[in-house]
């Protein structure tokens, strides 16, 4: 994955933090990453989630006399392998003293191809004896971080532009509430995680499907009868049995220290789990759900997937009867922006069995993704997000996205990438061009192979609350 250089103000600003980095020594630096040089990651290696106040208004956590902010900072799948651990900086700005805090593995759920972790600060931040005047200036700036083995920094800007912008909590709530269209699941439409958590729950995330990639995510707290070690090293291991059927193809993983992805055969219907915990000397112990083992069904592709359309208007009697096939593009613009009461792209899915009659456990077995990008973004990466089911269409499974989810252009917000700029007759004009292409189960929506359907977002360019808000 491509990086983009790191601006000087940052790195040097963030440098007299205190604390020390801690990362583990690994044989190699992520893909594209100088681990050697401080950088800016806007490719999603590292990225804050959330960040609030722990408790409530009533009950405030507090640590000493101040009160305690929890977040979550999730790190990519690569990242998590090369064993890297996240930290963050913090301080109350604008030049206050920096305090550096180590994240924590978190027994959340994650996003989709990312490892999660959480965070705690307190230090030297906001309490319950601030009167209102100053909690009304308090500014908290935060910068979550992966320390690389050679020396160097990869800082979160998945969120920012600008390199001379941080992550800054202000009043009311002093807080960084989540985004999920940064950095959300990545853009493979085969990818699931299985996951076994501490509390003995097991779920699928993502799409399994025939030919696609399966991640096994398990929590070591559910098998603790052996553990042995010797100087600090552990002398025990705990191993995945997975079997496909119906060919009983059968791979040996470890998952004592990592999530390990599988590729999934291409005649696979089911996967069955069962996992072993081993230990010097002699010592055996079983996760097998009591010798029924865990099995997974493979999602298929649906036998057609067509009538991609979109449709903005302010007719509110049908979200998606009408508007242009998609092949021809969408122009959501200021009209559509304050005025529309519809404006979503439709497509359906037709699969015997599945499709054709109501079914409440539809969404388990069709997965309808929506894959985009802008145009003239940092990371050319696709993402995506799930797309709900509207309603059945005689056989068919009706899907319906709305792009207001999407606009870049929307009332207080800065673009996540730089717009066009045109001059018109009537002013200057702002626009950023998406291209995106549709997946149900794996199977491919697009305008041809190999191409994406597109569309764009129009705005007056002269828009006074961008130009005083936004790099």
């Amino acid at each position: 994955m491509a990086r983009t250089a790191f601006a000087l103000h940052v790195s040097l600003v963030i440098s007299c933090a205190a604390g020390g980095d801690q990362a583990e020594v690994t044989t190699a630096p992520l893909v594209g990453v100088d681990g050697s040089k401080d950088q800016a990651d806007r490719s999603c290696h590292v990225v804050m989630r959330q960040l609030a106040r722990a408790g409530s208004s009533f009950t405030w956590e507090t640590e000493g006399s101040s009160w305690v902010w929890s977040g979550s900072v999730e790190i990519s799948e690569a990242a998590a392998n090369e064993g890297l651990v996240p930290a963050v900086m913090y301080r109350m700005a604008p030049s206050g003293p920096w305090t550096t805090v180590q994240a924590t593995a978190s027994s959340a759920p994650a996003t989709l191809g990312y490892a999660r972790f959480d965070v705690r600060l307190h230090q030297g931040l906001p309490g319950p004896g601030w009167s209102g005047t100053t909690l009304t200036n308090a500014r908290i700036e935060v910068v979550p971080y992966l320390a690389l083995p050679e020396g160097g920094r990869l800082f979160d800007h998945n969120r920012h532009r600008s390199d001379f912008e941080n992550y800054l909590l202000a009043s009311p709530n002093l807080a960084l509430p989540g985004d999920a269209s940064v950095c959300s699941t990545p853009t493979s439409a085969s990818r699931a995680r299985l996951v076994f958590a501490a509390d003995f729950s097991e779920r699928r995330e993502g799409v399994l499907v025939p030919g696609g990639e399966v991640t096994i995510a398990y929590d070591g707290a559910r098998l603790t009868q052996c553990r042995n070690s010797r100087n600090g090293t552990p002398l025990y291991d705990i191993t995945a049995h997975v079997r496909f059927a119906p060919s009983g193809e059968e791979r040996l993983v470890s998952v004592r220290d990592s999530s390990p992805a599988l590729a999934v055969p291409t005649d696979a219907r089911s996967v069955t789990l069962w996992f072993e915990n081993t230990a010097i000397p002699g010592c055996q112990a079983w996760d097998s759900n009591f010798g029924a083992n865990y099995t997974f069904e493979t999602l298929r592709a649906p036998q057609w997937i067509g009538e991609a359309r979109s449709l903005i208007t302010r007719d509110t009697s049908d979200r998606c009867d009408g508007g242009v096939p998609a092949q021809t593009g969408f122009s959501f613009d200021t009209w559509a922006r304050q005025r529309a009461a519809t404006s979503n792209v439709c497509f359906q899915v037709y699969e015997p069995g599945v499709t054709d009659r109501d079914d409440p456990a539809l969404w388990q077995k069709l997965d309808a993704q929506l894959h985009y990008k802008f145009v003239g973004a940092t990371s050319s990466e696709w993402r995506r997000s799930p797309v709900a089911f509207d309603r059945r269409r005689g056989n068919n499974a009706r899907y319906a996205f709305d792009w207001r989810a999407l606009d870049p252009l929307r009332s207080y917000h800065c673009p996540e990438v730089t717009p066009a700029i045109t001059a018109q007759p009537d002013g200057n004009r702002a626009e950023v061009r998406l291209e995106y292409y549709v997946t149900v189960n794996g199977s491919e929506l697009r305008p041809e192979p190999g191409a994406a359907f597109a569309g764009v977002f129009v705005d007056d360019a002269d828009s006074t609350w961008r130009a005083a808000n936004c790099p």
